[in-house]
C-alpha cells in the first residue's frame, strides 16, 4: 500500500475516534406495565396498553328492545354500529341515576365491537411489573374480571382483564330472552 492509502486510513481512523457516539448503556432494565387508568361504575380501575380501542364522548343510542338491562342501544360510530353498554349496570347490576355518564372506552375484539361507560378518565400510567399485587381484594362486583393490580397513592387500582369480562360476563349474548325457556315452550 501507498504512504497516501495509510495516512486516509490513519485520518479515518481518527476522524471515527473523536466523533464517534458511544453505545447507550442500559442504566434501568426494569420491566414496566402500561396502562390507563380509568373509572367504572365508580370503581377506578386500569386496563392495559391496547387493550382498548380508544375513549369517545358517549354517543347518542338507539334503545334495543329485547336485550339485557346493561345495554344502553346502538350508536353510529365510525360508519357503523356501536353497541353501547352501561358499566354501572353490567358490574352493579343497578342502574345508575347521577350525571350522564359522559365518555366510554371502545372495545375491539375479533367478533365484538362495543363501548362500555366510564364513571372517569385519568391518564396513562406505567408502574413496575415487580409491584404488580396478585393477591390484594378487589372490588367484589369487578373481582371474576381482574387479574391483580398496583398500589397509587392511597387506593388501589385493579387491572381489568377484558379478555376474562368477553368469556365470564355474558357480553357475548346481549338478548333478554331466555332461550332455555323458549326452546321448552316450543316443545310443549
Amino acid at each position: 500500500m501507498s504512504s497516501l492509502t495509510l495516512q486516509s486510513f490513519d485520518q479515518l481512523d481518527q476522524s471515527y475516534a473523536v466523533g464517534a457516539v458511544p453505545p447507550p448503556t442500559f442504566e434501568n432494565t426494569e420491566m414496566h406495565w402500561v396502562g390507563t387508568s380509568l373509572g367504572v361504575a365508580g370503581v377506578p380501575l386500569l386496563l392495559g396498553e391496547g387493550e382498548l380501542e380508544e375513549i369517545i364522548e358517549t354517543p347518542t343510542s338507539t334503545v334495543i328492545p329485547g336485550t339485557k338491562h346493561w345495554v344502553i342501544g346502538v350508536a353510529s360510530h365510525k360508519g357503523g354500529l356501536l353497541p353501547i353498554i352501561s358499566g354501572d349496570e353490567l358490574f352493579r347490576k343497578v342502574a345508575y341515576t347521577g350525571r350522564a355518564r359522559e365518555y366510554c372506552m371502545v372495545i375491539r375484539r375479533p367478533g365484538f365491537h362495543f363501548a362500555i361507560t366510564l364513571s372517569q378518565v385519568e391518564r396513562d400510567m406505567k408502574f413496575p411489573v415487580a409491584l404488580r399485587d396478585m393477591k390484594h381484594d378487589v372490588d367484589p362486583d369487578f373481582s371474576d374480571y381482574c387479574l391483580g393490580g398496583f398500589p397509587h397513592r392511597e387506593k388501589f387500582l385493579a387491572v381489568l382483564d377484558i379478555d376474562k369480562l368477553l368469556v365470564e360476563s355474558g357480553l357475548a349474548d346481549a338478548s333478554a330472552v331466555n332461550t332455555v325457556l323458549t326452546e321448552e315452550c316450543n316443545n310443549d
